[in-house]
C-alpha cells in the first residue's frame, strides 16, 4: 500500500530546495522549478486487441511524475535523478528498507510551463519490497544542481544515508506507457551507441 504522500506545492517545494541545497551565489541562473512531485498507482495498459486475442491480466505500477517550468531558452541536457526509499512490510528475512535509485536524462528541453518527467517502480517490485516510505528527486543542468524536491518534506538529504540500488526505477520508455501521451514528455536522451 502507498503511504499517504500529499502533493508538494510550489511553495514547499521552494522551502525545500532552499533548505537542502542551500543559497544560490549571486548570477547562478536557476532553469528548473519544480512545480509538483506526485505518486500514483497506475494500472498497466490495457491496448486494443484484434479479435479473437487473448486479454492478458492488468497490474499496479506506481509512478513519480515532476511537474517543472524551464527558464532557459533552450537546455541541452537535464538529468533528473529519482529516490525511492521503501520499507520492507511483505519480507521478513529481506532489508528493513531498500533504497532505489534512477536516473532519466532529457534533450533539447525548451523555455516553457508544465514540463513532466517521470519514472516507474514495476508491480513486482513493490510485491517484492513493500511500500514507499519517501520519495525525492534532483534535477541537474550540465552537471550543476538545479533543483530538488521531496515527499513528505524533509530538511535532510536523507537519500545519502543508504546505498542506492540501480535498475529498479524505470524510464517511461522502459515501460508499457512509452507511447501513451507520447508529446507531453521531452525526448529521452538515447544510450551510447543506440
Amino acid at each position: 500500500m502507498i503511504r499517504k504522500i500529499a502533493s508538494v506545492s510550489l511553495v514547499s517545494s521552494l522551502l525545500f530546495f532552499g533548505a537542502i541545497f542551500g543559497a544560490r551565489a549571486q548570477g547562478d541562473a536557476v532553469t528548473v522549478e519544480i512545480r509538483k512531485l506526485d505518486l500514483k498507482k497506475i494500472a498497466t495498459p490495457q491496448y486494443q486487441l484484434a479479435v479473437n486475442q487473448l486479454k492478458g491480466k492488468s497490474r499496479d505500477w506506481l509512478g513519480i511524475t515532476t511537474e517543472y517550468d524551464s527558464d532557459a531558452l533552450w537546455t541541452d541536457e537535464l538529468t533528473f535523478t529519482y529516490y525511492v526509499l521503501v520499507e520492507n512490510t511483505r519480507n521478513p528475512k529481506g532489508p528493513k528498507e531498500s533504497l532505489f535509485r534512477g536516473k532519466v536524462t532529457y534533450v533539447n528541453v525548451e523555455k516553457g510551463h508544465g514540463h513532466k518527467s517521470d519514472v516507474y517502480l514495476p508491480p513486482s517490485v513493490t510485491a517484492r519490497f513493500g511500500d514507499i516510505k519517501k520519495i525525492a528527486v534532483i534535477v541537474e543542468a550540465s552537471g550543476k544542481l538545479v533543483a530538488g524536491d521531496s515527499l513528505p518534506k524533509s530538511n535532510q538529504r536523507w537519500w545519502e544515508q543508504y546505498t542506492p540500488t540501480d535498475g529498479m526505477l524505470q524510464n517511461r520508455s522502459q515501460t508499457p506507457f512509452a507511447m501513451i501521451n507520447f508529446d507531453d514528455y521531452e525526448m529521452v536522451k538515447p544510450a551510447a551507441g543506440q
